[in-house]
């Protein structure tokens, strides 16, 4: 069986091993490949990630160089981008094609804000949690790429994050954090559908689809289709 190593990037360790488990549980051997991620965290925490993200340029740019540059020589050419804020603090479309360049492997990425680009024509009207507004602003920013006539009713609550990070339960979650208050909200505003926008939210799927009949939208599955379409 041919194994394909992915390098998963998200934010802190948590929602990178989250991004592992997530391609561990989808993963699949169809046509004898195997995909094998490997954990690669930016941050340690939700702070230390936080303030990667308002860094400037240059400093991501050497960060992402260090990840980059050892998955490579590795053996990794294909990053799957586990983190809406991260995907929306660098530009890893561009940061790609220059990695290729340099280094004449075929370098690929797959990030929410993909995603986004394409979901925009979908629908007219969405609603969006994303962990910061910075977060929330690429998401409607990728999600207007598309060209279709959208409107974006977004919240950025960076303190679900770290109650998910701290391990609180899903429901206790919903209600410190006011959840079902901002569906009411979208629902309210004509939201067809809410897009969890970031890769923590997940953790709290099942308790949200209790508290609307929106659809829930995981950008995670379109990458890892595009991700599994990219290697066979």
């Amino acid at each position: 069986m041919k194994e394909i190593r992915v390098a998963v990037l998200a934010g802190t360790p948590v929602d990178t091993a989250m991004g592992v488990e997530f391609i561990k549980n989808k993963n699949s051997d169809e046509e004898g490949q195997c995909l094998l991620p490997l954990s690669e965290p930016v941050a340690e925490s939700c702070d230390a990630q936080l303030k990667f993200q308002y860094s400037d340029d240059d400093q991501k740019r050497a960060v992402m160089d260090n990840i980059f540059d050892a998955a490579i020589a590795d053996g990794v050419t294909d990053f799957f981008i586990y983190c809406n804020s991260l995907s929306g603090a660098f530009d890893f479309d561009t940061y790609a094609v220059t990695k290729s360049l340099e280094t004449g492997k075929d370098i690929r990425v797959y990030t929410p804000l993909q995603v986004y680009r394409s979901l925009g024509s979908e629908y007219s009207r969405v609603g969006v949690m994303a962990a910061n507004n910075l977060s929330a602003y690429g998401i409607e920013e990728a999600l207007m790429a598309s060209g279709g006539d959208i409107y974006v009713i977004g919240a950025g609550n960076m303190a679900i994050v770290r109650a998910i990070e701290d391990g609180l339960e899903p429901e206790e979650i919903a209600g410190k954090c006011g959840l079902a208050e901002l569906l009411r909200y979208m629902e309210s505003c004509g939201a067809e559908a809410v897009v969890l926008g970031c890769t923590h939210f997940p953790y709290l799927k099942e308790t949200l689809a209790g508290l609307t009949d929106l659809p829930l939208i995981d950008p995670a599955d379109r990458m890892y289709d595009a991700l599994v379409g990219a290697v066979r």
